[in-house]
């Protein structure tokens, strides 16, 4: 059934969340993005329970059904960890779907494009396989040796701040938001890159962020930190 939320006329979001998560998490997204005069097109996935190609197809089915492409209306993305994976993913493997025209742009907090430390040290105890399932096998820094360059314009919001997760500046190399470095969030071909002191669970929670967010959806650029 579609989402009777997304107006015609007005640019579409879709929002997606991190693994083991739900749309509550991307909930301060979705109601900035519907105030800036966006159509926020939030969803849950069923991110522990199948691969990203799997995960893909999923988010194929649904974007159809919901029409997303349909009227004309540009369609942007704004993901959150695990979320840049999956969209990244969507958007490669299903490029010929979908007019370049209708594309608009994508912002991803603190994607893990270049795989996660944390992951590497877990991803064979089987509590984690059991929790986070297959699509959390392919977070390891081994498993993102390459990703899928982007042909649309990217921005991308790594956190800067590990508070949280204090044990993680042992297993992190370099500045990391207490899940993914900064530099691991990078990826050839974006088209801007910002740091914020946040951690990977609070960054979609953050007034500075959502500012961020709308202001690259607009514009193409994020704000320049004062």
């Amino acid at each position: 059934m579609k989402d009777r939320t997304l107006p015609s006329g007005a640019d579409r979001v879709v929002i997606l969340h991190g693994i083991g998560q739900t749309t509550w998490n991307m909930a301060a997204v979705r109601w900035t993005l519907r105030r800036e005069g966006f159509g926020a097109l939030a969803l849950s996935y069923p991110s522990t329970r199948y691969p990203l190609d799997k995960l893909a197809e999923w988010l194929h089915g649904r974007l159809t059904d919901e029409g997303v492409w349909e009227g004309g209306d540009r369609v942007h993305f704004v993901t959150h960890s695990m979320g840049g994976l999956l969209a990244s993913r969507y958007l490669a493997k299903y490029r010929d779907q979908f007019s370049d025209t209708l594309l608009g742009r994508v912002v991803m907090l603190a994607p893990p494009h270049g795989g996660s430390e944390i992951a590497d040290l877990l991803h064979g105890y089987g509590l984690y396989r059991w929790f986070y399932g297959p699509a959390g096998q392919e977070l390891t820094t081994a498993a993102r040796n390459a990703s899928e360059i982007p042909y649309y314009e990217l921005g991308i919001i790594a956190g800067s701040s590990g508070w949280l997760y204090p044990v993680a500046s042992r297993i992190i190399e370099g500045t990391h938001d207490g899940r993914v470095s900064v530099v691991r969030t990078k990826v050839p071909g974006m088209r801007e890159h910002l740091s914020i002191a946040t951690t990977h669970t609070l960054i979609p929670w953050r007034p500075a962020v959502l500012r961020q967010i709308a202001s690259f959806l607009k514009t193409g650029a994020f704000e320049r930190l004062k």
